[in-house]
């Protein structure tokens, strides 16, 4: 990956776990939630720029969705990309974009789930936008993607964060565990018996921090409740680690290795120009000796 580090630790768990093949990417098609900025953007550019035949974006923002497909299309050439406008916590929105983008590239290959809020002052929408948003997205993956279903088999790329990780955080906690709903999903459906049956990898990424409009110091600040405790934002600065910060394009560079050679189920850190896969240990492993 140019100059970037990038190692792979292969991992026995106490379940088995399907390893791909290098995966090909030229000739597929690629449905992106979030598509319109950000690493859903510069993951759809990185998609096209390595072979994948056309591009569908999913945003609820219609100007900036139209806006970002433009941009794909100048600059990888004309019908490459498509732009449909969904909320990804409506069901019968998402269903629909699936279906259009389905009929338009006459089937789909890959599905990057990566439409997520951080806002927990109101949090029923960043449960159903992180949460629902991207079980739903894992769902329709499954759907039309799956061999079982007459689907040609794929790859799905749920977004996670590494703030659903074991680290020191004081938070956001809703954000954070909205995330950790993500790893646990991607880790029960990566199965080798879901995989067998629908030829359906299922990959997540926990990104670090991310230069992003989402990211931005003064969203996160509006985006914090300081329900809990009224100087939450002063002591974020205070007891959060000091992430090391990339650009979206950094991590969209490693979600193209990622999607080529990624074990299904696996979930892999992307930080600081790193990039690298994390082993979950066992419970028994995390006894303290209490009880």
């Amino acid at each position: 990956m140019s100059t970037r580090h990038f190692f792979t630790s292969w991992i026995l768990l106490a379940f088995p776990i399907y390893v791909t093949k290098t995966y090909e990417l030229n000739g597929t098609t690629a449905l992106v939630t979030g598509g319109s900025r950000g690493i859903g953007f510069e993951i759809a550019r990185h998609l096209l720029s390595n072979g994948v035949r056309g591009v569908t974006l999913v945003s609820l923002n219609v100007e900036k969705g139209r806006g970002a497909a433009k941009l794909l299309n100048r600059e990888f050439g004309y019908g490459r990309a498509i732009f449909i406008p969904a909320d990804v916590s409506d069901e019968d929105q998402l269903e629909n974009a699936f279906e259009i983008s389905a009929l338009h590239w006459r089937g789909l290959d890959i599905v990057v789930n990566n439409a997520g809020v951080i806002n927990e002052n109101d949090w029923k929408s960043l449960i159903g936008i992180n949460i629902a948003g991207t079980l739903q997205g894992t769902l329709l993956g499954f759907k039309y993607l799956g061999k079982n279903g007459g689907g040609r088999g794929g790859v799905i790329i749920n977004v996670s964060s590494i703030l659903a990780l074991p680290s020191t955080s004081i938070g956001p906690p809703i954000y954070s565990a909205s995330k950790l709903f993500i790893n646990s999903l991607g880790r029960s459906l990566g199965h080798s018996v879901y995989y067998d049956y629908n030829r359906v990898r299922i990959i997540t990424i926990c990104p670090g921090y991310t230069t992003t409009d989402m990211n931005d110091l003064s969203a996160i600040r509006d985006a914090i409740s300081q329900a809990w405790h009224p100087d939450l934002v002063e002591l974020l600065d205070k007891y959060q680690p000091h992430y090391q910060t990339q650009s979206a394009s950094d991590v969209s560079e490693s979600v193209m290795e990622i999607l080529k050679t990624g074990s299904s189920g696996s979930t892999w850190v992307i930080e600081g120009g790193e990039c690298y896969e994390v082993e979950y240990p066992d419970r028994k492993t995390m006894r303290t000796g209490r009880g």
